[in-house]
């Protein structure tokens, strides 16, 4: 059984290894490919490993780069599995799921119930070499406030108003750094004590939503092919 992954700046490098290690604990290999792009899923029809699945997690943007609607509905037609989360996936995996593409996570789900309507909530930018965020992605901010109200960090004004300072930047501009200064300039000191703390390098990743969905779908998708593969024993 394999799962072969398109992913990019939604996991960490530690998350890879980890992702590794759980999938050979599992009998499955994983197969990691940087992010899709078009064509990538054709190339993959000529492949007929049986017992393969296709998780999509990061991919290319762009009119003339991005995997296709029609692309995705070919693999599926010659009888292949695919998923999508977090990112170009959650986007895919929605706009496909009447052809029968999966969509895993909190991200897809508000695509699918309407709530984002908007491609570029998801984007970012990142290191090229490393594949490393740079910027946040709005989608993120959105979970974040989001976990403000719940636990009583922020009322729901000063969430909304955080989340719409964070929306008026530019994805390219939207650093850590950049976002805490919008919040103090539009006087919401509260968020912008809330985000100071959040945004330090080393918690970003342990709310990143578009990480967490991305690590939750992969195990979903290891420990099913497992399944498979025990049950065919």
């Amino acid at each position: 059984m394999r799962l072969v992954m398109y992913h990019g700046p939604s996991l960490r490098p530690a998350d890879l290894d980890d992702l590794r290690e759980y999938a050979a604990s599992r009998s499955v290999s994983l197969v990691l490919h940087p992010p899709v792009a078009r064509h990538d899923l054709l190339k993959l029809l000529d492949d007929k490993a049986p017992g393969t699945r296709v998780l999509i997690v990061d991919g290319e943007f762009g009119q003339n780069l991005a995997v296709s609607v029609t692309e995705i509905r070919t693999y599926l037609r010659a009888g292949y599995y695919v998923a999508g989360v977090s990112s170009m996936g959650a986007l895919r995996a929605v706009e496909c799921r009447t052809l029968g593409m999966r969509a895993h996570g909190w991200v897809a789900a508000r695509y699918a119930d309407g709530t984002i309507d908007a491609d570029d909530e998801v984007a970012l930018l990142f290191d090229p070499e490393t594949l490393q965020p740079v910027t946040i992605p709005l989608v993120n901010v959105r979970w974040l406030v989001s976990q403000f109200v719940a636990n009583a960090t922020l009322d729901t004004a000063a969430a909304e108003a955080a989340f719409a300072i964070a929306a008026a930047l530019n994805y390219r501009t939207r650093t850590p750094g950049s976002l805490v200064n919008a919040a103090r300039r539009a006087h919401n000191p509260a968020a912008a004590d809330a985000l100071t703390d959040n945004l330090r390098p080393e918690r970003i990743h342990l709310w990143d939503r578009k990480r967490l969905d991305a690590l939750e779908a992969a195990r979903t998708e290891i420990n099913e092919l497992a399944e498979i593969s025990a049950r065919a024993a």
